[in-house]
């Protein structure tokens, strides 16, 4: 993943992750994916939402396509760092 060919994102010293973060947004590329096919917004509108530069947007839609295993492959991992600390144990249900 080299972060060169990017003019709006980044890497986070600070982030453990690999993924890159949109400049100046503190937001992952993964999360722009996310807006645009989960969430099913227009690039425009997720700008606009965002305030960030539509081209971070479009730019963060082509690395996610580039990196999806990898990013896939972090996404798990973290899942399972958080299942072993206990974050998505099942809580008890309140029927009698």
């Amino acid at each position: 993943m080299s972060e060169l060919k990017y003019k709006h994102l980044e890497k986070r010293p600070d982030k453990r992750s690999q993924e890159l973060f949109v400049k100046g947004a503190a937001v992952r590329a993964s999360t722009m994916w996310h807006d645009r096919y989960v969430s099913r917004l227009h690039p425009k509108q997720i700008a606009q939402d965002r305030d960030i530069p539509v081209e971070a947007v479009y730019e963060a839609l082509a690395y996610c396509q580039e990196n999806w295993e990898t990013i896939c492959h972090e996404t798990d991992q973290e899942r399972q760092r958080l299942e072993q600390k206990g974050f998505f144990e099942q809580r008890p249900s309140n029927s009698s």
